[in-house]
């Protein structure tokens, strides 16, 4: 990243998008031309706009963060660079979405698990990314692994993928695959 682009990044607030290789993250996100896609948490949005590039212009992408100067310079963002396929919605994620019901092909929660990990629990959220996914849906879970401590979210926050596994088995999901990224960790679960 330029310095002129890490101080751009920088003024849009943190991401964990360069924690790993973004190519290979999308190799096995694996978006489709004319697919819809939901970026739970979005923060500044990096994911939102690289899936909107991948997406195309007969797909879109859905933006969702609670804080309002987030979703504005994203919006900005987006609006500079030109993908008209990108909507920013203020959501809480401990509420229920504002997704039409079986609208969205593929749920993303990028690193944000460790901010929501007892709503997860509780179901509430899985509840709603059940809805709002297709049949045969996907979801799409980046988060800190247990292995590198020195940064991130304290380890009794983050989550382990044999944890995620039993939290989302309850709400119709099964694990497709699972993938070491390095700091992270990429769980990919379809709806039944």
């Amino acid at each position: 990243m330029s310095p002129e682009q890490q101080n751009h990044h920088q003024s849009r607030g943190p991401s964990s998008y360069a924690m790993q290789d973004p190519e290979r993250l999308w190799q096995i996100l694996d978006p489709r031309p004319g697919q819809s896609l939901a970026d739970l948490g979005c923060g500044p949005g990096d994911y939102a706009l690289e899936a909107a590039k991948r997406v195309g212009p007969g797909g879109r992408v859905w933006a969702l963060d609670r804080d309002p100067r987030l979703l504005a310079a994203l919006a900005d963002e987006a609006q500079a660079r030109g993908p008209e396929n990108l909507a920013t919605l203020a959501a809480d994620l401990r509420e229920p979405l504002p997704l039409q019901s079986q609208t969205v092909d593929l749920c993303l929660l990028a690193t944000v698990l460790h901010v929501i990990k007892y709503t997860l629990a509780d179901g509430r959220l899985l509840r709603e990314i059940s809805r709002v996914l297709r049949p045969g849906g996907r979801l799409a879970v980046l988060n800190c692994s247990m292995a590198d401590l020195s940064f991130g979210p304290p380890a009794h926050l983050r989550i382990t993928p044999e944890e995620l596994d039993e939290l989302v088995r309850h709400h119709g999901f099964a694990r497709l695959s699972l993938e070491n990224l390095g700091f992270n960790y990429l769980a990919i679960y379809h709806k039944k």
